[in-house]
C-alpha cells in the first residue's frame, strides 16, 4: 500500500505533479512522462496537462490527486474525506468518475467517510466504525447493480441501505 498525500503544488504543472512519484523513485523522464499522460487520460484531463493547479475546479485538482496517487499502482487506494469540502454538485459528479476509474483499474480503494449516503453509492462494504475508542461495530454488505447510476439514488434498495447504515449506529 502507498501513501500519497493529494496537496498539490502551485508551482508545478498538472503533468509536473502527476509524474512526482516516478520522479522521486528516479524512473526516466521518459516513463514519466509516458505514465503520467496515462493517468491524466484516465481521469479525463490530459487536456490541462500545461495547467496550474490554480487554474483547476476543485474537483479537477481532486481528479489530478488521484491520477498522482495511482503512478505508483498501488494494489490499495486510501482515500480520506477527499470529497469533503467540495460542493455537492462537484461531489456527485467525483462520485461518478471515482466508479469508472475503479471500473478501469480495478484497484481495492478504502474510502473514508462521514457521508451515509456516499458511502452506499460508493462501495460493497460499508464498515462502521464506534467512536472512542474506534472499532469496527458492523459491516454492512450493499448489494447494489454495477455500473452505478446517480438515479439508483432514487430507488427504494439504496433508501434501504442508507437507513440500514444509520441504524447501525444505535447502539454504538
Amino acid at each position: 500500500m502507498v501513501f500519497q498525500s493529494a496537496t498539490l503544488y502551485d508551482w508545478r504543472t498538472v503533468i509536473k505533479n502527476v509524474e512526482l512519484p516516478l520522479e522521486i523513485t528516479h524512473e526516466s523522464k521518459s516513463e514519466r512522462r509516458q505514465r503520467a499522460v496515462k493517468m491524466l487520460d484516465l481521469v479525463g484531463l490530459s487536456e490541462f496537462a500545461d495547467h496550474y493547479p490554480r487554474q483547476l475546479s476543485g474537483g479537477m485538482q481532486q481528479r489530478v490527486g488521484i491520477a498522482r496517487a495511482l503512478m505508483l499502482q498501488p494494489e490499495i487506494l486510501l482515500m480520506d474525506e477527499p470529497f469533503s469540502a467540495l460542493d455537492e454538485f462537484t461531489r456527485e459528479k467525483l462520485h461518478v468518475d471515482l466508479l469508472k476509474i475503479w471500473r478501469k483499474t480495478n484497484k481495492t480503494i478504502i474510502f473514508v467517510t462521514h457521508n451515509i449516503s456516499e458511502s452506499v453509492f460508493l462501495s460493497d462494504k460499508v464498515c462502521v466504525l464506534s467512536p472512542h475508542p474506534g472499532r469496527l461495530s458492523a459491516v454492512i454488505d450493499i448489494d447494489l447493480p454495477r455500473p452505478r447510476h446517480m438515479e439508483i439514488r432514487d430507488t427504494p434498495e439504496f433508501t434501504a441501505l442508507v437507513s440500514k447504515v444509520r441504524n447501525s449506529f444505535e447502539g454504538v
